[in-house]
């Protein structure tokens, strides 16, 4: 059967395992039915292996020297994360470049996949993820890029402005998901705040946070782009009595958005219309 939209995934920060998405694909499968998700190509962006190795050697050097461990690897993972991928964006094989890598090779995979054409795109970005999807749709929308993997020569066949290249800049993505987004932490220093530019001429993109969420921002209040560019939705992440009862009005809410039940339905219901469209 003909594919008709693709399902992309990008987790955030910290020690996260490579099959983070599972409740979410789960969910998400279920909710949308068997008959439209046979019309679903789903593909999950992992780059903590291009990080995790070095954070676990640095990790291990000090591990005999303080207390706390697991609060401190939490931290080291996360804020490294952070800092690592938003370094030497000039130099190739930096996990900046590294990580736009894997992001441009995965949509060659889903344009192979979709019959070698152009379809419709929803990317569901959770934490740091939104700051990652962002900086690649922003350098790929720049004609003079000078950083990251647009920057340099690329080693494959696949001409400037053909469908395939096009679909790598994500000229396809018609809706963006943030969840937990903590943009606001790497632009607040600036002056000029600008979003990204709409890929499509109906492209939405839909930001949810939970207040108690500390890690996740409303995007609007950044500047008039945002404010222009983003719905900002406030929820109470999370899925389940217990889960709210212990996670949902503090920190640990965080990591409470792929299940939560909100999330999952405006997300169904916007497939849903896409493949009407």
């Amino acid at each position: 059967m003909d594919k008709k939209i693709a399902l992309i995934t990008i987790h955030g920060m910290g020690d996260t395992e490579r099959d983070y998405y599972t409740g979410f694909y789960d969910q998400i499968q279920k909710s949308l039915g068997e008959q439209v998700w046979s019309k679903v190509i789903f593909k999950s962006l992992y780059y903590q292996d291009i990080l995790q190795g070095q954070q676990e050697e640095i990790l291990g050097r000090m591990r005999d020297q303080v207390d706390w461990i697991k609060l401190r690897r939490f931290l080291l993972y996360g804020f490294s994360d952070a800092a690592s991928l938003e370094y030497k964006k000039r130099v190739k094989n930096s996990p900046y470049y590294l990580t736009q890598k894997m992001i441009l090779k995965a949509m060659d995979d889903v344009f192979g996949e979709a019959g070698n054409r152009q379809i419709p795109v929803v990317i569901v970005a959770n934490s740091l993820g939104g700051q990652v999807i962002s900086s690649y749709i922003w350098d790929a929308q720049r004609i003079d890029a000078s950083v990251g993997v647009w920057s340099m020569q690329r080693d494959d066949e696949v001409h400037e402005g053909s469908s395939q290249d096009q679909f790598r800049r994500m000229k396809s993505l018609h809706r963006f998901y943030t969840l937990g987004c903590n943009i606001p932490i790497f632009v607040a220093g600036h002056k000029n705040i600008k979003a990204i530019k709409p890929p499509t001429p109906n492209f939405k993109w839909y930001n949810f946070y939970d207040k108690d969420d500390v890690l996740g921002w409303p995007l609007k209040p950044l500047s008039h782009s945002y404010e222009q560019r983003v719905e900002d939705i406030e929820i109470n992440a999370g899925r389940g009595f217990f889960t709210k009862l212990f996670k949902s009005w503090n920190p640990l809410s965080h990591g409470q958005y792929w299940q939560d039940k909100k999330v999952i339905q405006h997300i169904t219901e916007n497939i849903q219309k896409m493949m009407n469209l």
